[in-house]
């Protein structure tokens, strides 16, 4: 375990509104960084790797949806100098989307009959975590024909078998696997320990590929959303459903299908599968350049909406 002393801090400002625990504390339990991060009192513990070393962040909130404002401090095993300092800022605000204007999505949802009540109840929440391409691929292969307990059974083993664990400011933090650690692990190895069973040979190819060069996420982002899916499908296991996960497009699995198919139609569908395309052209049409974002508020927002239409969404 690496203990973290070394320590800076700066703040920033959000464009309003901006909601700090939704967002990094999403409440359909996802995390923003690592599954095993720490969020206590509106303030976020939680780790990352900067140039393939492990930095511990917290997150405090200091201000309101109105007026947000965040202090973050950096820890780290040894001094972090000004050009570094002023990338992991820019990548922290990239991440946390302080500078991300939702009016245009509100305007939108407003008047939508299905999103209007949930951005009330989600209101500020931006949706995407720390930009980590390599801990992406392992959600979205853990992700893949599996019930959301085995996905998380397995994310669970990945990083507690082989991820790595730092502690810094009385917290300790557990982070995701490095590709380079994951390629020295055998396939059975990987399968024992984790319960990968068939998704051990595509996450150690997946490894590899990117430890001999491939774009990382804030490139794949600048790039157009079929260019990025383009380049992640020659990813050996990454599919349509696991590249949108990636990119955040509107990856419908037969599980979230049901849902979405309840909201457009008012009732579940025969075969999930088979209406999968035809509701990621209802959401395309009906959402355009949002769906990503009504994809995520939607499925953070389950409980309150099974209430409003009478009927229960949590139980796909």
């Amino acid at each position: 375990m690496s203990v973290l002393k070394k320590e800076y801090s700066f703040k920033m400002e959000a464009i309003p509104p901006y909601s700090f625990e939704l967002t990094v504390h999403k409440p359909a339990g996802w995390w923003w960084s690592t599954p095993h991060e720490v969020f206590e009192d509106n303030t976020l513990w939680t780790a990352t790797r900067f140039r393939d070393k492990l930095i511990g962040l917290k997150l405090e909130s200091l201000g309101t949806l109105i007026d947000p404002k965040i202090r973050c401090t950096i820890f780290s095993d040894e001094e972090i100098n000004d050009t570094e300092k002023s990338e992991i800022t820019l990548r922290i605000k990239k991440a946390l989307r302080t500078e991300e204007n939702l009016e245009e999505f509100y305007k939108m949802a407003r008047k939508d009959n299905i999103l209007k009540d949930v951005i009330e109840d989600l209101y500020g929440m931006r949706t995407r975590g720390w930009q980590d391409l390599f801990p992406t691929l392992m959600l979205a292969v853990t992700l893949q024909m599996a019930p959301m307990k085995r996905s998380r059974q397995m994310m669970k083993l990945l990083i507690e078998n082989f991820g790595d664990k730092v502690s810094f400011d009385e917290k300790t933090v557990l982070y995701w696997p490095s590709p380079q650690r994951i390629t020295d692990v055998g396939i059975e190895e990987l399968k024992a320990k984790a319960k990968l069973g068939y998704r051990a040979e595509n996450l150690i190819s997946i490894a590899e590929t990117l430890t001999r060069g491939f774009p990382n996420m804030e490139e794949l982002l600048e790039m157009s959303h079929q260019e990025a899916k383009k380049i992640l499908l020659n990813l050996r296991g990454i599919g349509d459903y696991s590249s949108e996960i990636v990119v955040m497009g509107f990856p419908l699995d037969i599980w979230s299908a049901k849902i979405f198919h309840v909201l457009f139609f008012g009732r579940e569908p025969e075969s999930p599968r088979e209406v999968i395309q035809e509701l990621k052209k209802i959401a395309e049409e009906r959402w355009k350049m949002w769906k990503g974002y009504a994809f995520v508020y939607v499925l953070n927002d389950l409980p309150k909406i099974s209430k409003r239409i009478k009927a229960d969404l949590t139980r796909f």
